[in-house]
Formats: structure tokens, sequence, C-alpha cells
């Protein structure tokens, strides 16, 4: 079972997801070999999420996705 971490513990996780998936992009920029490669790495974020912070863990993963090109800015949910 994971542990589940805190807003304080996820927030460094996020930021080092951002500087993966700008790497991972650069190096597979077709969005079939790209999505799942990120994918894997995302939902290890949401499943280490405890529930006072998934909801944003999700948003701020999608922020990423939209920065990166591969989903439209509607949405965005902030």
């Amino acid at each position: 079972m994971t542990t589940k971490q805190s807003w304080a513990e996820i927030l460094p996780w996020l930021q080092q997801l951002r500087l993966t998936a700008e790497d991972l992009k650069s190096r597979f920029p077709d969005e079939a070999d790209f999505m799942p490669r990120f994918a894997d790495l995302a939902d290890d974020v949401l499943a280490s999420s405890d529930n006072d912070c998934i909801e944003e863990a999700s948003i701020r993963i999608t922020d990423i996705l939209i920065d990166l090109g591969y989903v439209p800015e509607h949405e965005r949910q902030h």
C-alpha cells in the first residue's frame, strides 16, 4: 500500500513531474509515445496524494499537459 502524502510533500513531486515531462516531450514528441510514459509518472503522484490534495494534484497534472500542448487550453480549471 502506498503511503499517502500531504500537499507539502506532493508539490515537489509535481515540480519534478513538470521537468520530467518537458524532457519526455523532447525525447518523445509524438503524443502516442509521450502519454504512456507521462501517465505512469502522473499515476504515481496521484496514488501518493492524500484525499486533501488529490484534486489539486490532478489539476496541476492537467496544467502540465496543457502547457506542453497535449491538452487544449479550455480544459484548464483555474
